[in-house]
């Protein structure tokens, strides 16, 4: 493959409209750098912003995928529609009979995608018409592994840096937001931003980075999308109580199935917490109380719990990275 020649500043003006038009986040060239770390492009970019750089286009695209990948847009690492074609072919490649069935398959496909179903075909591209054709000659084993090959090929188009980004997103959200806190409203989601969900899904050893508020956020999100009735408090002055959670069905004056304690902190949760909690629970008849927190309980915590039987659970490090996990995918909300 060629070269590409970028100009002084030319790279790294490419990269942040990259995280910007398709993944919505607003990023400086030292951020774009920080996560890039443990590769050799940190160097790449800041000497693009001097002097310009010249890099093949392999070396383009794989800059391109890890820096989608780092920020949260692709789930795992993308490494391009000839890699997995690559892996569909080396899965039939452990049996004879399966090997021999998928190069029919293939290489059906690429005879019709190139010359259509009959010659002459008007629309010799269209999936539908080809997929019946496969479907005829090759059964639905056929159809599967055809509809494999066609998903990689969008998920290559939709992916290849050289098609142009893609406008995605028409107003960038500043990743640092998340960190020190924001006011701009949502555009995807009630309380958090999709993208800041999407970015910690990836980077969720940053959770504990989280503004405190920005932790609280994502907390009324994750209950609201699995269907509950939420009210965020106010951030302060909220005498301990930072979410309460009705059931679906609730009507204005029910007491909450729950009100819910966020402690974004690196310390252990002390039993201090755990008795204010019960004592706010009490005061709302609330059912139980929930501690949410990018730490973890201390024995102590857990042994007043138990030994006290408080009616509070804990959602500790982990299971708030489960619920990055579930919310991760925009549109769908929970996935169970």
């Amino acid at each position: 493959m060629g070269s590409i020649i970028f100009g002084p500043k030319v790279l790294p003006d490419n990269l942040t409209e990259i995280a910007g038009y398709k993944v919505g986040l607003a990023m400086s060239i030292e951020e774009i750098c920080d996560h890039l770390t443990g590769t050799s492009f940190p160097d790449t970019v800041r000497d693009g912003e001097i002097s310009g750089v010249r890099l093949r286009s392999e070396v383009y695209e794989d800059l391109y995928y890890n820096l989608l990948h780092r920020i949260g847009y692709t789930r795992e690492l993308y490494h391009g529609s000839s890699f997995e074609l690559a892996q569909l072919y080396h899965r039939a490649k452990a049996n004879a009979p399966d090997l021999d069935f998928y190069m029919q398959v293939s290489s059906t496909m690429t005879h019709f995608m190139r010359n259509g179903v009959q010659n002459g075909d008007p629309n010799p591209t269209d999936p539908m018409v080809i997929l019946a054709e496969v479907k005829k000659m090759f059964g639905a084993a056929g159809v599967k592994i055809a509809i494999e090959m066609y998903e990689i090929i969008n998920r290559g188009i939709g992916m290849n840096p050289h098609f142009g980004c893609g406008i995605e997103w028409i107003n960038p959200l500043e990743l640092k937001g998340l960190f020190k806190g924001t006011d701009q409203q949502p555009e995807k989601g009630r309380f958090i931003d999709q993208r800041y969900i999407d970015y910690l899904s990836n980077n969720n050893d940053r959770i504990g980075d989280m503004h405190w508020r920005q932790f609280e956020k994502l907390t009324a999100e994750f209950y609201e999308r699995d269907g509950y009735k939420v009210d965020l408090g106010p951030g302060s002055g909220d005498d301990g109580v930072d979410v309460r959670v009705w059931k679906p069905e609730a009507g204005p004056g029910d007491s909450p199935l729950c009100i819910v304690q966020c402690k974004r902190q690196k310390d252990k949760i002390e039993k201090v917490v755990v008795k204010g909690l019960h004592a706010d629970v009490q005061f709302a008849r609330a059912e139980y109380g929930v501690i949410v927190t990018t730490s973890e309980l201390s024995p102590g915590a857990k042994t007043t719990i138990s030994a006290r039987g408080y009616d509070i659970q804990a959602v500790e490090r982990d299971g708030v990275k489960g619920w990055l996990t579930k919310l991760r995918t925009p549109g769908t909300g929970i996935v169970r």
